[in-house]
């Protein structure tokens, strides 16, 4: 028998490093040793504890890092097969023909959960795919995008210009959603091998008319959009290209453009020095005024009715906006004291429940004002109810005056909104000892505070000095009380104003900030400072300066958030000559919420092109006017403009685009032109035996050269239009995969005269493909590892009750054709396969499942499916 004893002293102490792993297991095994005696026989219950928490954290490090590191794998699974996706997708865009990858014409903008980063991808010829791979749905985005050299850099161009021979494929792959979205990008150039070479070039300088070089000017060749380049520091350009007739077009900022016809042959070098004449100049002026807000336009505290002797007081409210307020259950006012802690609402009785724009509203303790001679009818009194302001019992007061005693005459209005209590207008003033107790800048600086028969009133402008023009509305608030009343002590000598009474705006708040643009193309957008003005006492205006305006009658904008003013008509009309907005008509009350984009429409020798609509997409906007000259509003963001779109645009000339335009709210982005030469148009009709139409397949267009112009691909119907050509010869050339062929392989066609459509040839297509698509399912449910899917014009012989595929050898690669394919993980499969009725074909699946011994393969198949070029053939199922 052992007899248990307690010896705490020879407990070990675990190191800190010890805590998870073998680590925390040789810590365990020290609290059971005895320094002495080896191990024990028996344990404490702290020592058992102590034991528990170790062998718990250290259990607890093992799950964590365990948890760390599957998380690890998972990601890196995920990234190499969206890697694998992305790869995929790009052999098989490379293994097409080059004009079989279609440009992305009208490409989405909307996947953001990369922001700032935008994904553009392809929503008509490659949509996005969904895929799910090991569990994980993966979307796979493709973007193709013609591209071209300017100055030794790659850029993108419009996807509707003729071919450069050179496009950019971009692969995005996502997974995941929102902030734990992660993607693969994988990008290539995919060259047109039969691209004509640019062997001939254009050389030369640009300079000004004073044989000064002008750097950085863009020399571009109009009907060949990928062929451009940017002057140098000697003013110097070149541009290889075709052989070929162009427009050359020189442009640079401050100049105007110059264009000129040239034709060049193959291989020779072309020197055009080009002159740019220099735009005249002058500059636009003016003082820009907010007036978005109702202002408290006057305040009388006291003044007695010499008639029947009662106490009277009021404050007049101005509404200097262009819209019309609710007043009763809309906009409310608050009074307090200088004493008080807070402000107290007023409670009002309303007569007139609303507000228009550039009238007034008068509040008063009773129905009807009588000052100076006149009687005036209130728009609202006070109610009963304010029983909490100590004057309201003896004849229904709210504003004490100095007369009051006590220490009263300062104090403080706020008009406010009801919905939200949002301060609309405040006005306070000022007695010795007793400040106001909220104010607008400055409170009104008074000595003895507001008295009897003393009148507080706005001003209507910059320019009232011996007080307020009674001509116009009082609209003037620089948010500075002290500046922005004047003070009429001693006697009430103008009357208030109710809701029957009008009158014009002169002025506002003064609209610090604003931006004043110019649609001339030239000048850049300026920002209205904030100055003082001396007279009468350090009043506040905006005012902008905007120089390099060029000469001309242009259309102004200026805007303050989403208020605006847009004036047409401002004139330069000389260099060195100024426009000036007058102070009383620069008030921006137009709610744009929109930015301006403008420029011109030319022909191919600098003329104007009157009717011509330029669009983001859709319609709705006015089309060039006689100087061809466009104005569209859009809303902010970045746009690419189409310029003559078709269907519906001018059959005789082409249809231009310009990318990535920004749009800035109440701002002008000008000078965006467009070049537009003249031509016809070539049709087709691609079908799949002479009669019905064949979707989906390439062509392209050729000029004389062998260059290309343009490229479509057939409807639904099978038919094509390619875009406007310039007059001349073209090859139509359908573009098809290696077993493909097309009775005729070419049709040659000429347009001979201006917005005429000319018939190529009916292209019959032998070869080409269709599908077959359909599920796999086991018991009801998608079958997720794979079967295999052959797809033959063959029957296949019976082995054992199973079909049994033939070798592949010589023989099979050489007869009968074979599809061979897989499903995919949501039990779906697609079969690309070329067109046949007869014979059908049958399809083949084979799924393999574990047995008690061996693997056993099942088998299903259907037969006599039909297949039409160009289309599918869905629901080929397959279920054990």
């Amino acid at each position: 028998m052992h007899t248990k004893v307690t010896d705490t002293s020879g407990l070990s102490m675990v190191p800190a490093d010890k805590t998870s792993g073998i680590g925390a297991c040789v810590g365990l095994l020290s609290v059971f040793q005895h320094p002495v005696h080896g191990f024990r026989k028996g344990v404490t219950l702290v020592e058992l504890m102590i034991a528990m928490v170790i062998l718990t954290v250290g259990v607890t490090g093992l799950m964590q890092s365990f948890s760390f590191i599957q998380k690890s794998l998972q990601l890196s699974k995920n990234k190499t097969l969206a890697s694998n996706l992305a790869q995929e997708k790009m052999q098989i865009l490379k293994q097409k023909a080059y004009y079989q990858v279609l440009v992305t014409s009208d490409p989405a903008h909307n996947y953001t959960d990369f922001a700032p980063e935008v994904i553009d991808y392809d929503t008509g010829y490659f949509p996005p795919e969904i895929i799910t791979e090991g569990g994980v749905v993966y979307t796979r985005y493709t973007y193709v995008q013609v591209v071209g050299e300017d100055s030794g850099v790659i850029g993108e161009l419009a996807p509707n210009i003729p071919d450069t021979g050179l496009k950019r494929i971009t692969i995005n792959v996502v997974w995941g959603r929102g902030t734990a979205s992660r993607k693969v990008t994988m990008r290539t150039m995919m060259t047109n091998r039969d691209t004509v070479l640019s062997n001939s070039s254009f050389t030369g300088t640009v300079q000004s008319t004073n044989s000064v070089a002008i750097v950085g000017a863009l020399v571009k060749l109009v009907e060949g959009a990928g062929y451009s380049d940017t002057t140098d520091s000697s003013g110097r350009y070149n541009i290889n290209a075709t052989p070929a007739t162009y427009t050359l077009m020189a442009s640079a900022t401050g100049y105007y453009s110059n264009l000129r016809s040239v034709v060049i042959a193959a291989g020779n070098t072309q020197t055009n020095n080009i002159n740019l004449t220099k735009i005249g100049t002058g500059r636009i002026t003016g003082y820009p005024w907010l007036t978005d807000h109702l202002v408290i336009s006057q305040v009388v505290g006291s003044t007695v009715n010499a008639g029947t002797g009662y106490d009277q007081e009021y404050v007049e409210v101005f509404n200097p906006t262009t819209y019309t307020w609710t007043m009763n259950g809309g906009v409310g006012l608050k009074f307090q004291r200088s004493g008080d802690a807070s402000a107290r609402t007023i409670q009002i009785t309303y007569a007139n429940d609303e507000l228009p724009s550039q009238r007034y509203f008068l509040f008063a303790n009773t129905t009807t004002i009588s000052v100076a001679g006149v009687e005036v009818d209130a728009d609202a009194v006070w109610s009963a109810g304010n029983t909490d302001f100590p004057y309201f019992a003896a004849q229904n007061n709210i504003i004490p005056v100095d007369e009051d005693g006590g220490g009263e005459g300062g104090g403080a209005l706020e008009l406010y909104r009801l919905i939200d209590d949002a301060p609309l207008d405040k006005l306070g003033w000022d007695k010795t000892g007793h400040p106001a107790p909220f104010f607008e800048g400055a409170a009104l600086s008074q000595v003895v505070g507001l008295s009897r028969n003393e009148l507080y009133a706005r001003l209507t402008s910059t320019a009232d000095t011996g007080g307020i023009n009674p001509g116009f509305g009082p609209a003037y608030d620089s948010n500075n009380n002290n500046l922005d009343f004047y003070d009429y002590s001693g006697s009430v000598s103008t009357a208030p104003q109710n809701i029957v009474t009008i009158k014009p705006v002169i002025s506002g708040t003064p609209a610090a900030g604003a931006v004043a643009s110019c649609t001339d193309g030239y000048s850049s957008s300026v920002e209205a400072v904030l100055y003082s003005n001396p007279s009468p006492h350090m009043q506040s205006y905006a005012y902008f300066n905007m120089v390099d305006v060029a000469t001309g009658s242009w259309t102004m904008l200026i805007s303050s958030g989403a208020y605006s003013l847009e004036q047409a008509t401002v004139t330069i009309a000389s260099p060195g000559s100024s426009y000036l907005f007058a102070s009383t008509s620069t008030l921006l009350t137009q709610d744009l919420g929109m930015g301006i984009v403008t420029g011109r429409v030319l022909n191919a020798v600098g003329s104007p092109i009157p009717g011509i609509t330029v669009t983001p997409g859709g319609g709705g906007f006015p089309p060039s006017d006689g100087n061809g000259r466009y104005r569209i509003r859009l809303s902010p963001g970045v746009v690419d403009l189409v310029a003559n779109p078709m269907p519906g645009g001018v059959s005789s000339y082409v249809t231009a685009s310009s990318n990535s335009i920004p749009v800035t709210l109440g701002e002008v982005h000008s000078g965006v032109d467009f070049v537009l030469y003249q031509g016809g148009r070539v049709s087709g009709f691609v079908t799949r035996d002479g009669v019905n139409g064949l979707p989906k397949v390439a062509l392209a267009i050729l000029d004389a050269n062998s260059v290309a112009r343009d490229q479509q691909v057939s409807g639904i119907d099978g038919r094509f239009t390619s875009v406007i050509l310039s007059t001349g010869l073209y090859t139509v050339q359908p573009a098809l995969g290696k077993l493909e062929a097309s009775v005729p392989m070419t049709s040659t066609v000429t347009i001979l005269s201006m917005g005429a459509t000319v018939f190529s040839s009916t292209f019959t297509i032998s070869g080409a493909m269709g599908y077959i698509t359909g599920a796999v399912q086991s018991g009801g449910l998608p079958i997720k590892t794979g079967v295999l899917i052959v797809v033959t014009t063959t029957t296949l012989p019976i082995v054992g009750n199973i079909p049994v595929p033939p070798d592949l050898n010589f023989a099979t690669l050489t007869g009968v054709p074979y599809y061979l394919l897989s499903s995919v993980e949501d039990g779906t499969y697609q079969a690309e396969v070329r067109g046949s009725t007869s014979p059908a074909y049958n399809v083949y699946a084979y799924c393999s499942v574990p047995g008690s011994t061996s693997t056993i393969t099942l088998s299903s198949a259907a037969y006599n499916v039909p297949v039409i070029a160009g289309q599918t053939t869905p629901g080929v199922n397959f279920s054990w």
